[in-house]
């Protein structure tokens, strides 16, 4: 990954995921039944690549001299932290190469080390409530500081949220794009993009990089975010939405799903309270998470859970006494507290449960 120049074999393999009317799976297949590598397939004359079966303008994609591959090699830059990883290179991450069509290169920008850490995906609502924005942050600084890398799409709301909590912490954060590198979408997210490869993330595509977004890609992108990451936390999603697209892919590959669930009449917990009736693990706190991962929690972690189940036998002392009888927002409650959010959010969980507050749309009422 340090050369300063791209290798011939990477030159071919980007020759061929440039050329649009045929997918990563189509290459593949061909090269497979044909019994050919990459290097062999671009050694052929024209007619024996006809008589493979391929067309006329297939041929056209071991042209290396086109356009939009010099546009796409000019692009590379290693000194400035710019791959370009095909899917031969061993830093290519091992979970894409199981996808039934993969992208065959890949576009890095920062630390491309993180594509093969482990990684969580924090997915969800573009349009997230203040609590929920508030949660992924939260949950994205705590994975990130035990070292795991957190995985979302650089999108508004939760995705954004996921990204600044994880940015700069020991398993930082990693953003699969729908576009291009040199299209950063959306274009408010330009400089939270620019922080987070200075800080140690990176920036993910397998677009070229002057490829503007398209609502197609981000199918594809999801497939991608699902297949990188050991699991997905859905925080706030519509039943039909990319973030539920991502959780059913992963949940495909025998990924683990984690599920926040919320009020039951707001339309952004429709999608994790059907993942949880689904068989996604109800999730509160990111210990819940660590250990269904199998992740060892550290002694503070026991502390904690001692500490979780006194808490509904407590008295209106502690956080409680900061809810007030007609409505307290969440955000109000940390900040009066001290504490963050998701860890706000598990309390009141427990505190709902035994009766003593009653969950409204943003915060809590007190009952007794």
């Amino acid at each position: 990954m340090q050369h300063t120049t791209i290798s011939d074999s990477c030159l071919r393999w980007l020759s061929l995921s440039l050329f649009e009317k045929r997918s990563p799976e189509f290459w593949l297949t061909w090269l497979t039944h044909n019994q050919l590598s990459v290097e062999e397939a671009f050694n052929l004359p024209r007619q024996a690549l006809l008589d493979t079966g391929l067309t006329e303008p297939d041929c056209t994609a071991f042209k290396l001299d086109r356009k939009e591959v010099t546009q796409a090699v000019s692009w590379y830059s290693p000194p400035d932290s710019r791959v370009i990883i095909d899917i031969e290179n061993a830093n290519y991450p091992d979970s894409l190469r199981q996808l039934t069509s993969p992208p065959l290169v890949l576009y890095c920008e920062g630390n491309a080390a993180l594509l093969r850490q482990r990684q969580i995906a924090i997915v969800g609502s573009r349009k997230a409530t203040l609590q929920g924005v508030g949660l992924a942050r939260d949950f994205a600084a705590e994975l990130g500081s035990v070292g795991l890398t957190v995985t979302s799409g650089l999108a508004l709301g939760i995705d954004g949220a996921a990204h600044k909590g994880a940015c700069a912490t020991p398993g930082n954060t990693l953003a699969v794009m729908g576009a291009g590198l040199l299209h950063i979408h959306p274009k408010s997210h330009a400089k939270l993009a620019r922080q987070l490869v200075d800080n140690g993330g990176c920036l993910v595509s397998e677009f070229a990089p002057g490829v503007s977004p398209r609502p197609y890609h981000f199918p594809r992108r999801n497939r991608i975010i699902a297949a990188l990451s050991d699991g997905v936390l859905v925080v706030e999603a519509k039943i039909k939405s990319g973030s539920m697209i991502t959780a059913n892919l992963a949940a495909d590959a025998g990924k683990e799903v984690f599920a926040i669930p919320g009020n039951i009449k707001h339309p952004l917990t429709e999608g994790p309270h059907y993942l949880i009736q689904q068989g996604a693990k109800l999730t509160t706190c990111v210990a819940d998470m660590l250990e269904e991962l199998g992740i060892e929690l550290a002694d503070t972690c026991d502390e904690e859970a001692a500490r979780q189940q006194g808490l509904a036998f407590e008295s209106a002392s502690g956080l409680l006494a900061h809810v007030d009888t007609e409505f307290t927002s969440v955000d109000d409650l940390a900040a009066r507290s001290g504490l963050s959010v998701s860890q706000v959010m598990a309390d009141m969980l427990e505190y709902e449960l035994v009766g003593k507050v009653s969950a409204v749309p943003g915060g809590y009422v007190r009952v007794s």
